[in-house]
């Protein structure tokens, strides 16, 4: 049987970052990963559309996302800041307003009520600290609820819904409006900053698989693919850890995966009652990210929906054959990404004469070893599970994006958190 300091879990950024870490420590690292390549909820296809690659998983950075931004200063990663649309298009059930704002004018007063409200409400909290030990419980609630306990109506209340639900890859009815507002939190408190996050900030030149390359080359920890875990059993000597292809002990051992993943996984002990909760439960991140190649579409569209398909749809890059789109919905099933002609459907929301001649997507939601896209809290969530899905469990500790604080769901929050577990086993050894 062979033996490590440490077995880590999931060779995504969590894992990569907490293996460099533990082994510039001295430790001896075996990552384990289910898949047949790093990266995790990232996933860079260079191939793409035409030359253009595709990040089927997360895409975007900022400043603000202050261990992202050091890791790629660290390597010296190349990115490049998103170009911005010339003017946004909006989609309202499908019919694009000939307006320079997303109501009519009759509703002005509303929307400047929804972005007050979405301000105030995210400079209630500090996004730096556990959101369920503040007092923000009302703000824990299904985005739908949170969009009518502020008084929002009309086309402004669905627009803001659209938003919210965009963010979360969620539905208004499922997702947590507090995880959301953190966005605008962490981006001290605009509105703008949160655009900028979601979907008009840096993207990597090379793929984020260039960072995650770069990340698991400087660790140099010893790393096995297509081994996903089976058994994890741990006792006063340490663990064992039972994968497809072999066991390994270790002192101790980091689980990195998605939260959904846990209960495939036995666990000996077991894994106390809120753990296996969450896990069975899962987050409300379970919508889809859609590539599309099209013609007859503006090449700087920016444009967001309400009551349509997409909730947005916006260019990335323009080829011979036509303009790269990502298009995001907030349920899995709303559109077939398999099926040309309903993707087209989709994007003639936005723009009426599209030709969509490409499509690619990856079901994360059916996908084995992630069982949703980014992990956004289910509302009610926070106040049960946000605390106990990082904490350690005797040998086992527990990383991931989910568990990290100003940043969770995102590659920085991933980052984050495995330099926090890598530190607290290095602590627990002392």
């Amino acid at each position: 049987m062979d033996r490590y300091d440490v077995v880590v879990i999931g060779a995504g950024f969590a894992g990569l970052t907490a293996a460099r870490e533990l082994r510039e420590a001295g430790k001896d690292v075996l990552v384990l990963e289910a898949r047949d390549r790093i990266g995790g909820s990232t996933w860079y296809q260079p191939e793409g559309f035409d030359g253009f690659g595709l990040e089927m998983g997360g895409t975007w950075i900022v400043p603000q996302q202050t261990h992202v931004w050091a890791e790629v200063q660290r390597y010296d990663v190349p990115i490049k800041d998103s170009e911005l649309p010339g003017r946004m298009t909006w989609s309202d059930h499908g019919k694009v307003p000939d307006t320079l704002l997303p109501v009519p004018p009759q509703e002005y007063e509303q929307l400047e009520h929804a972005v007050r409200a979405l301000i105030e409400a995210a400079s209630r909290f500090d996004p730096l600290r556990p959101l369920s030990e503040q007092d923000v419980a009302d703000l824990d609630v299904p985005i739908r609820e949170w969009a009518e306990n502020v008084g929002l109506t009309g086309n402004a209340k669905e627009l803001m819904m659209s938003w919210f639900c965009g963010c979360a890859n969620a539905s208004e009815d499922t997702g947590s409006a507090l995880d959301i507002l953190r966005w605008c939190s962490s981006m001290d408190n605009s509105l703008w900053g949160m655009v900028q996050a979601s979907v008009l900030g840096f993207t990597f030149v090379n793929g984020t698989a260039s960072l995650a390359r770069a990340i698991q080359s400087d660790g140099g920890a010893e790393l096995r693919l297509s081994s996903p875990v089976r058994e994890v059993e741990a006792d006063d000597g340490g663990v064992t850890v039972t994968y497809d292809g072999g066991v390994a002990r270790a002192d101790r051992v980091l689980m990195t995966t998605p939260v959904g993943i846990w209960q495939d996984i036995e666990f000996s002990p077991a894994l106390p009652a809120d753990k296996l909760a969450i896990s069975r439960e899962n987050h409300a991140g379970q919508g889809q990210k859609v590539w599309a190649l099209a013609r007859n579409v503006p090449e700087d569209i920016s444009g967001f929906g309400w009551g349509t398909s997409f909730d947005y749809v916006g260019a990335m890059e323009s080829t011979e054959r036509g303009v790269v789109l990502v298009c995001f919905a907030p349920e899995h099933d709303r559109v077939d990404a398999s099926d040309l002609a309903d993707v087209q459907r989709a994007v003639r929301e936005f723009a009426p004469d599209a030709e969509v001649v490409d499509a690619r997507s990856h079901d994360w939601v059916h996908d084995e070893f992630s069982k949703g896209t980014w992990a956004t809290f289910a509302a009610g969530q926070f106040a049960k599970y946000e605390l106990c899905v990082g904490r350690p469990e005797g040998r086992v500790n527990f990383g991931g994006s989910h568990t990290a604080r100003r940043w969770r769901a995102f590659i920085d929050g991933a980052i984050e958190s495995g330099k926090r577990s890598a530190a607290e086993i290095l602590a627990a050894e002392k």
